[in-house]
């Protein structure tokens, strides 16, 4: 009986952890945040991975400054677009709600696209923060030139996320969706 209960509460928390805005998107966060740390080390003790990335994308190799600035500029973008974007959403499915179905704002909530997108939005802002550090002028200039290309697909990746993740919400929020 005891037992039962316990399962069946266990079973209830991962259903509703599952579905929310939690799990999903800190686990895609977390994943990007780690793997940029890790190949920021990687890069710093292998010094022989600067030279697979092409110099065209990243011209200053040895500017650790340029490599900041880049990561600083993606994280601080990063965070804008997801508070512009989810507001703008948010307010979006208030209005849909109003004219359809309270249960609309629900289902975005439990939407995979949607969780998707925070993860990664958050997950490449993680991405640079992690690698950040790593970007140093004193006590040995270094430059993670792969961890900085890295941050610039990533964000081009982001940029191809938001117009799918448009026509997703475009999409979901049209009567013929919704009804």
């Amino acid at each position: 009986m005891l037992n039962e209960r316990l399962f069946l509460s266990f079973h209830h928390v991962m259903y509703s952890l599952r579905g929310g805005f939690l799990v999903r998107p800190l686990i895609i966060a977390l994943t990007l945040g780690s793997a940029g740390a890790l190949l920021s080390a990687l890069e710093e003790a292998v010094p022989a991975l600067n030279t697979w990335a092409p110099k065209v994308l990243f011209p200053s190799h040895a500017d650790p400054q340029v490599a900041q600035v880049i990561l600083a500029a993606i994280a601080a973008s990063m965070m804008t677009v997801v508070s512009i974007v989810f507001a703008i959403l948010l307010m979006t499915l208030t209005l849909a709600s109003m004219q359809f179905s309270p249960r609309i704002i629900v289902s975005f909530a439990r939407d995979r696209v949607t969780q998707g997108t925070l993860g990664i939005f958050l997950g490449t802002f993680s991405y640079c923060v992690a690698a950040l550090p790593a970007a140093r002028s004193v006590p040995q200039p270094f430059a993670p030139v792969l961890t900085v290309l890295g941050a610039m697909l990533l964000a081009l990746a982001c940029v191809a996320w938001l117009l799918f993740f448009i026509h997703h919400i475009s999409q979901a929020i049209s009567v013929n969706h919704i009804v």
